[in-house]
């Protein structure tokens, strides 16, 4: 980056904007930042409702009232005026918005303001829009995005960006595969995650096809990965157990992951050529196995199907509901990775990598998002020395990786 735009970058009122704060998540990222980033951090939070924000604020100040305590910011993602405002004054934006609303508006404002952006967009279709779009514009901004930066995601991305970088310093081998086990999740339903599987019928048929096949966000297109389950979706790891093809998030981590690959790809960092990404959740017998991966196939066929579909919006949790809060700090999770190296041998090698977390799922989206912008903060030590882009969680590198 050169100076200038150092320089300027350095002058600005707040080092983390937490854009969306009163939201669920919102709220448990800017705990985590107040119990967990240095206290004279310059922060703010931001959203549409100025009492809510200033309630959210009074719980954060009894929190830790000797530490610096976030500006408020009362953000209309309509008027991009007001909202660039706000944005040119950050240095790393954390973007927790209802996407298919108001992503594409905060990713131009956070490039045009020369400002760094983290969210957990899970909505394919629409991430393939905005990389389509702003990946080379972001790249020659040198400003960094990172995409999909929650549990739905980002251990998936930095366990196979882990485990392939042991293998390759343990045997000096290529990965061909990436095993990945949800070991330990009860994922409970927010409204934000509702509201984004529910928006899948704003767009065409064409384009949720597409948004379904493993190379959709990859600059570089191969053909459909290999079957690796038996008839009844199940698969036995020497290492991992039995896995059942009954995640949920299957489809777009593996968008996300072989994103992180391409971009890799022909680096020393590369995971190899022929490189592919499985997920599964481990599973207790072959009935587990079975029930989970009918439970998932009813829950897709009901987001299918229109009726079901308006009940399913009526019944789950609506934007900013989530669930219970302190029942999710003590729900502990555990997902693991084999990378297999790329040989005919019977025996290839292996490489271990395992995340744990001794609170929930969005605990650890607040985890993800507060301490990767505190890694783009800080450190911004992106792998491979990229400058900027529609990057992944795996780019944070090894920062992120130790924090």
């Amino acid at each position: 980056m050169d100076s200038v735009v150092q320089r300027r970058r350095q002058s600005r009122k707040y080092d983390i904007l937490v854009l969306g704060a009163t939201g669920y998540t919102g709220q448990l990222t800017a705990e985590h930042i107040v119990r967990h980033l240095p206290v004279d951090l310059k922060w703010a939070i931001a959203g549409r409702s100025k009492s809510k924000l200033e309630d959210l604020a009074s719980k954060l100040r009894d929190l830790d009232p000797e530490r610096l305590q976030p500006e408020i910011e009362v953000v209309k993602f309509d008027d991009p005026h007001q909202l660039g405002s706000v944005v040119k004054n950050s240095k790393v934006c954390i973007s927790i918005v209802l996407y298919w609303q108001a992503g594409e508006v905060v990713l131009k404002s956070c490039i045009g303001n020369g400002t760094y952006y983290i969210d957990v967009l899970g909505d394919i279709p629409l991430l393939r829009k905005l990389v389509d779009q702003y990946h080379e514009v972001a790249l020659n901004a040198r400003i960094a995005l990172i995409h999909l930066c929650g549990v739905f995601a980002g251990p998936q991305d930095l366990l196979s960006w882990a485990a392939a970088r042991e293998l390759a310093q343990k045997s000096s081998q290529k990965t061909k595969e990436v095993v990945f086990s949800i070991t330990e999740f009860e994922a409970g339903a927010r409204g934000g995650t509702v509201s984004s599987m529910l928006a899948e019928n704003l767009y065409g048929a064409q384009a949720i096809k597409e948004s379904r096949e493993p190379w959709v966000l990859s600059p570089i297109k191969r053909s459909q990965t290999s079957a690796s389950t038996n008839f009844l979706g199940l698969r036995k790891d020497p290492n991992l157990g039995l896995l059942s093809a009954s995640s949920f998030t299957a489809e777009e981590d593996r968008a996300l992951v072989h994103r992180t690959w391409a971009l890799l790809q022909d680096t020393d960092q590369g995971y190899g050529p022929n490189f592919e990404y499985n997920e599964y959740i481990k599973v207790s017998s072959v009935t587990d196995g079975i029930i989970r991966l009918l439970t998932l196939v009813l829950l897709r066929g009901a987001l299918n199907f229109g009726p079901s579909r308006r009940l399913l919006g009526l019944v789950l949790p609506k934007p900013g509901e989530g669930p219970d809060i302190e029942k999710e700090r003590v729900s502990r999770i555990k997902f693991e990775a084999i990378a297999v190296a790329d040989t005919d041998s019977n025996n290839a090698p292996r490489a271990y990598a395992s995340f744990s977390y001794p609170s929930g799922g969005y605990h650890t989206t607040a985890l993800f998002l507060a301490q990767g912008a505190a890694s783009l903060l800080y450190a911004r030590n992106l792998a491979n020395q990229l400058p900027g882009g529609c990057l992944t969680p795996a780019f944070l590198g090894d920062d992120f990786w130790k924090t």
